[in-house]
């Protein structure tokens, strides 16, 4: 067990999205060459963060800021875990052509129940 900050957690996601945001923006895969770079920009990744359905809003709310939460004690396995999902969502279909409503209350929770949706630790 390790205490956490959102910092920590943001370089995961920022990794995953940097190598398809290329493709959302709508990029052909051709022009897409392994050795380009591509970075996401701080609405991207907060759009990232907003609409992935594999994380309660507690989770989100934590990496943005917003909850009143600094820091929290995560496991190796939640690590993986949180790590698992963005790499999920950043090559999904949906996040790629933006086919999904870009709403909290809209992403409220819908894979809650489902061994894909992560919440806080404790």
């Amino acid at each position: 067990m390790v205490s956490i900050t959102a910092e920590y957690l943001i370089p995961f996601i920022e990794r995953h999205v940097n190598r398809t945001i290329g493709i959302r923006r709508n990029h052909s895969i051709q022009e897409i060459m392994p050795e380009s770079v591509y970075e996401a920009t701080n609405e991207e990744l907060a759009d990232f963060i907003l609409s992935i359905p594999y994380y309660d809003q507690k989770i989100k709310d934590f990496i943005l800021g917003t909850s009143g939460e600094k820091t929290i004690i995560i496991s190796q396995a939640w690590e993986i875990a949180f790590i698992v999902r963005a790499k999920k969502w950043a090559e999904s279909e949906e996040w790629l052509q933006e086919a999904f409503p870009l709403s909290i209350d809209l992403q409220a929770d819908p894979l809650k129940g489902n061994n894909d949706f992560l919440t806080l630790p404790y």
